[in-house]
């Protein structure tokens, strides 16, 4: 991450308070729709390049949101790969499930699994589980802002070494709906492990949806990974850029 980590956080935060101060500002909407029952997406990625410099950039995902009465399930995957004259340069795995359950109409508690394989980042197996609280602190569409905390356990498989914590996390999710298949969302992530406090971690995701059908999309996302005490010889930083291709399916009843 250019520069000090600890702007980009205040800045993350900085943004969220000003997303809330607007969504609040405005006149009350109506209470929206209920969403889909079912919800799911698929996305691929590719840019090659040739002729004086040879490189090939690859990504597929896809996630999917069941809401079954007062529970939400949710699961997503994606996976980058980056080569350049031949060399592979980057890969990376990484997935998430969570499942909460509503306790009032703005507060509900959750349980969720991370894992996160990359090498090039020092990391050989990252497990995180964490259970916690959510709080919706803006429901106004098209604006909607989730905050939540929790305690979890990391387990981390390392090159030279492992590492493990009991863990303390904020996080948010912020999503601007542009309109029935476009949207924006920022996911800020701050973890802290109580094991060494000096390890903590930051991840952040920005992603715009554009519809260009009633099925397909085109996805630009943003993502910053940091570790502030990385395996020996590791940078602290790593960041994916990329445009993808979308198809969202969704099952209202």
């Amino acid at each position: 991450m250019a520069g000090n980590p600890v702007i980009h956080i205040a800045r993350s935060i900085a943004l969220l308070l000003v997303l809330t101060a607007v969504a609040r500002a405005q006149a009350p909407a109506p209470a929206p729709p209920p969403p889909p029952r079912v919800e799911a997406s698929a996305q691929v990625t590719f840019l090659g390049t040739n002729g004086n410099a040879s490189s090939q950039s690859l990504g597929a995902g896809g996630d999917f949101t069941w809401r079954p009465d007062t529970w939400i399930h949710n699961g997503k995957v994606i996976f980058a790969q980056n080569e350049t004259e031949g060399e592979l340069n980057a890969r990376s795995f990484a997935a998430l499930f969570r499942s909460s359950k509503s306790l009032t109409d703005r507060l509900s508690a959750y349980g969720q699994y991370d894992f996160l394989h990359d090498t090039f980042a020092g990391v050989d197996q990252r497990h995180i589980v964490e259970g916690g609280v959510s709080y919706l602190a803006v429901n106004h569409a098209p604006h909607r802002l989730r905050l939540d905390s929790g305690l979890g356990y990391l387990y981390e498989k390392r090159p030279d070494e492992n590492f493990d914590s009991l863990t303390w996390s904020a996080a948010a999710l912020y999503r601007y709906e542009i309109s029935k298949s476009s949207d924006f969302t920022y996911e800020p992530r701050f973890l802290l492990t109580l094991a060494d406090v000096g390890a903590w971690k930051y991840d952040q995701a920005a992603a715009l949806t554009l519809a260009i059908s009633n099925m397909f999309s085109l996805k630009l996302t943003h993502t910053i990974r940091y570790s502030a005490k990385p395996p020996e010889g590791f940078e602290t930083t790593d960041t994916i850029t990329a445009v993808s291709l979308v198809a969202k399916f969704r099952r209202e009843k």
